[in-house]
Order: C-alpha cells, then sequence, then structure tokens
C-alpha cells in the first residue's frame, strides 16, 4: 500500500494542500503547533474515517469554515487499476454544500460517492502509533473499545455496519427506558421484547467477532512484547464483560470446540451454536435487567460495556504498572495490529508515526521499525538531523527518504 497524494480543504490549520509524497519514508519536521500531527491524522482520518485525538469531527474543521475535505490517491494495484483514490469529506448544518439541515458525511471511492461505510472500509489501511495510544492501557474502557472496534472493521468492514446498527438501537432502548421516568409498575414487556430480541441478535454477532479478534491480538501481541522486554514480563490480553462471556469459553472447551471457534476460518456449525448460545444468555441478561435499566434511565447492559483486559504479569496494566511498561504494552498492541492487518491484506499498511521517537527509548524504537522496511512510512519529528542519524543505521540505507518541512500549515519539500 503505497499514497502518492494528499489533499486536504479546510482540516484542523490547513486551508488547502495538495502534496505528492514519497513511496518509502517520509520525514515530516517542524516546530509545535504548525501541522506536523494534523499531517498525518488526516491521512488517518481518510483511511479509517475517526480521528486517533478525538470523537467529533467538528474539532477537525478549520476555524471559521463548515466543514473539511480529505482525498488520499494511492496505489491501486489489484483494485481499479494502478491508482485509486477515497475521499472523505464532512460538512456541517451550516455549509452551503449541505441543504439536509443536518451535519452529513459524504464518502467516495475512486471519485464515485458510496452510501455504506463497510464498501469504503479496507481499501487503504493505516496504522498509527501516536502518544495516545497509551490510553488503550491506561485509559477509560471506550479508548480500548474503539481499538478494537477499528481493527476489526479495517479486516472486516460490515462490522462497522453492525456497531452503528446497535448503536442506533441503544438510543432507542435507552429513549423507551426514559419514558418510564424511573417507575416499573407499568412495564411493556412487547415493547422491550422488540428491542431486546434485536440487541441480542447483533450482539451475538459482535461478541463472537471481538472474542476472536482479542485472541488473535493476544497471542500476537504477547510475542511482540516478549521482545521488547526481553522475555523478562509476560503480556496477556482477555475480552471481558457480561459473566457469561467465560461461561461460553468453558461451553466450548467442554465440548472440544475451543480451537475451532478461534481457528482462521471458523466451522460454520460451531458459529450457529456459539451465535445461539450467546444470543439466548443476552435475553436472559436483559430481561433481568429491565428494572434497574429504569431506575438508572441507561441500558446497563451490553457490548456498549464490555472492555479489554490488559495484563502484565498477571496483574492489571492500568492499576498497578509503570508507564514504561505501559508504553511497551501500547507498543505490542499497535505492532499486532500492524501484523494482523498485513497478514489479512498480504501486503503492509501505511505506518504514520506520530512523534513517538521522544515517546520511546532506543530499544523500543528498534522493536517498532524492525521489519518494516518494505512498507510506506510517515514520521513527524521537530529535529530533522536527529532522526536521520537515528535511522540511518538500520532503515535508510537502501531507501530514498523524502524530507517535509511544515509551518504554519504549509508543507514545503526539502532536499
Amino acid at each position: 500500500m503505497i499514497i502518492r497524494n494528499i489533499s486536504l480543504e479546510n482540516f484542523r490549520n490547513y486551508g488547502r494542500l495538495d502534496l505528492d509524497v514519497g513511496p518509502s519514508v517520509n520525514i515530516v519536521c517542524g516546530n509545535n503547533a504548525q501541522g506536523k500531527t494534523n499531517l498525518v491524522e488526516a491521512i488517518s482520518v481518510c483511511s479509517c474515517i475517526t480521528s486517533h485525538r478525538t470523537s467529533k469531527d467538528r474539532d477537525l474543521i478549520k476555524s471559521g469554515e463548515s466543514g473539511y475535505k480529505i482525498c488520499l490517491e494511492f496505489d491501486g494495484s489489484g483494485y481499479y487499476g494502478s491508482v485509486a483514490s477515497l475521499e472523505n469529506q464532512y460538512l456541517t448544518e451550516r455549509s452551503p454544500l449541505n441543504n439536509s439541515g443536518k451535519p452529513r458525511r459524504q464518502l467516495k471511492i475512486d471519485g464515485l460517492l458510496t452510501t455504506h461505510t463497510n464498501e469504503y472500509l479496507g481499501h487503504c489501511n493505516t496504522v498509527i502509533f501516536a502518544p495516545e495510544d497509551l490510553n488503550i492501557v491506561k485509559g477509560a474502557p471506550q479508548h480500548r473499545r474503539k481499538f478494537l472496534n477499528m481493527l476489526i472493521s479495517k479486516v472486516s468492514p460490515s462490522y462497522y455496519d453492525l456497531i452503528a446498527r446497535m448503536n442506533r438501537c441503544i438510543i432507542q432502548k435507552t429513549a423507551l427506558i426514559k419514558s418510564y421516568r424511573g417507575n416499573d409498575a407499568y412495564i411493556r414487556n412487547d415493547d422491550f421484547d422488540f428491542w431486546d430480541i434485536t440487541m441480542a441478535d447483533l450482539s451475538s454477532e459482535i461478541i463472537i467477532k471481538r472474542m476472536r479478534f482479542v485472541n488473535m491480538i493476544s497471542k500476537k501481541a504477547s510475542e511482540h512484547h516478549s521482545v521488547i522486554s526481553d522475555g523478562r514480563e509476560v503480556l496477556s490480553v482477555s475480552y471481558v464483560g457480561m459473566p457469561f462471556y467465560r461461561e461460553i469459553e468453558d461451553h466450548l472447551k467442554e465440548k472440544g470446540l475451543i480451537e475451532g471457534f478461534y481457528a482462521e476460518n471458523m466451522d460454520e456449525n460451531v458459529y450457529l451454536e456459539v451465535k445461539k448460545l450467546i444470543d439466548s444468555y443476552l435475553r436472559a441478561a436483559f430481561r433481568k435487567s429491565r428494572k434497574n435499566d429504569i431506575e438508572k434511565g441507561i441500558c446497563t447492559i451490553g457490548i456498549h460495556r464490555d472492555d479489554i483486559d490488559i495484563k502484565l504479569n498477571g496483574m492489571v496494566m492500568r492499576t498497578y504498572c509503570s508507564q514504561g511498561q505501559q508504553r511497551s504494552a501500547a507498543l505490542a498492541l499497535k505492532l499486532a495490529e500492524l501484523e494482523i492487518l498485513r497478514k489479512h491484506y498480504h501486503s503492509s499498511p501505511v505506518l504514520l508515526l506520530d512523534d513517538v521517537f521522544s515517546e520511546l527509548d532506543k530499544g523500543r524504537r528498534m522493536g517498532l521499525l524492525a521489519g518494516m522496511d518494505n512498507a510506506q512510512i510517515f514520521i513527524t519529528c521537530t529535529d530533522r538531523e536527529y532522526i536521520e542519524k537515528e535511522l540511518d543505521s538500520f532503515l535508510l540505507k537502501d531507501v530514498e527518504p523524502a524530507f517535509f518541512r511544515v509551518m504554519n500549515g504549509t508543507v514545503e519539500r526539502e532536499s
């Protein structure tokens, strides 16, 4: 996967930008607050739709403007010829280009409008390494769910639609719950049954995908972390949430199906059995939680409250480990993401390294860049000479790096 051109309109501090980039290593230099991170963020937002820095698209719009647009042109081998493009445009209700009266997103593939996000994802994959990755380990559960959801969506774009449909169900069920205003004396069971059945069906598919991907992540992240820590520490990752998750695994083990469930190509009969089992557990759990939901005014259980348990030598990392250990774990998780994408697509995703060299010691930097010589890489930094010196011994020998200078929302190529 090679990006050839980046085009921006009113994104962060960029008014307009049309930039041809190099096919191997692109080093983006500049002082702080000039737009280096904004540039790699734009690449990530165009490829993945969401930002690693914010959940609000309005935060990405240049001050005083009513929308942004990002377009990537990339090597499209295996897809409609030699060059392909993606365009992600977000318009607020104030935009003269938007007559819908509410914010809307417009996605294009090769210049053609698509209304299905799952058709858009997966064409130009990126993996971003940034200081914010530390939140995956030490932050709130939503950071870990976002990491997991985006990885699954890149490999299985239909999953993105599952999450969107599930979120709409949660909003509708929450509105029903709030209509009782904390009074559970006259529960309309038929109304709740409709949402419970719908949510159980969607949730069972989501849970199966999450369990399988967390299992993949755990294996690969553990291997990477063992290298980073010289084998001194053991990293483990598990999917946690509703109590019956453990019962599902125990059931699979008892029936000798656990290996088939986590196999690369799961047998359809195993899938159907697990889905049916999860569905029945969920319906019972939803029914049991109705009074509690009405009392609290929210959906108290569901996949929107699940988490990933990250442990080091059996200890929960967000509570008991040092920041250095948390950085190592975050790096291992992102390397696992990279490896999963590379294996699935049989090519390296584009790597976006946002100011990670100042955050990692030399051993972790070496672990990050080892084996990445065939990938296109974007590196942001404040000191070009420092980066050149750091990379010269093991990365820049056989490639011609491209250097860019960022200053107040403008980018110039340097020799």
